[in-house]
């Protein structure tokens, strides 16, 4: 009797062994599995496969108040994040829409939102659009949304213009 329980107590044992093995095994491809999707995800996120990633980085930037002496009023002017700052006279595309800024003199802009809801409407923030300096004309649809390229420019002194510009802006060209 005592040979047959040791012999059920091996079998239960090597059973239960197995069974833990497979229960680890299974967590550990989990993990795997998880981990994988997780930094396919965070490299996605890039601006080949991300339409938005500049402009989400453009919108980390903040505002600080100055009262202007000589009108009284306070003026906002943008204080640009490292990660703002970085790019900086680099090259860069943005996908947005068109927005004719002053025609006669060929000024143009490009929202990151169509023209009913871009920051000229009341619908978004300055850090949503960019002043555009082409060389050659851009063809335009206002509700089409259209990819440039340019370099870009940091706006920190000049209060008639928009805080970021695209100088040289051209069709994007893709990587």
């Amino acid at each position: 009797m005592a040979l047959f329980f040791n012999a059920k107590m091996k079998e239960i044992t090597n059973f239960t062994n197995h069974k833990t093995a497979t229960t680890i095994m299974k967590l550990i491809l989990s993990l795997f599995f998880t981990s994988f999707f997780v930094i396919s995800a965070i490299s996605a996120q890039s601006p080949e496969t991300d339409d938005m990633y500049y402009w989400k980085i453009l919108s980390k930037v903040k505002y600080k108040s100055n009262l202007d002496a000589e009108s009284g009023e306070v003026i906002y002017t943008p204080v640009f994040s490292k990660s703002i700052e970085q790019y900086e006279g680099k090259t860069i595309f943005l996908k947005g829409y068109i927005i004719p800024a002053e025609l006669s003199r060929g000024k143009m802009t490009l929202s990151a939102f169509p023209y009913s809801s871009c920051f000229f409407c009341g619908g978004a923030g300055p850090e949503s659009v960019i002043e555009l300096e082409t060389t050659t004309p851009i063809i335009y649809r206002l509700e089409k949304p259209i990819i440039l390229q340019g370099k870009l420019q940091l706006n920190r002194t000049d209060p008639l213009r928009l805080m970021y510009v695209l100088k040289n802006a051209t069709y994007y060209q893709g990587k």
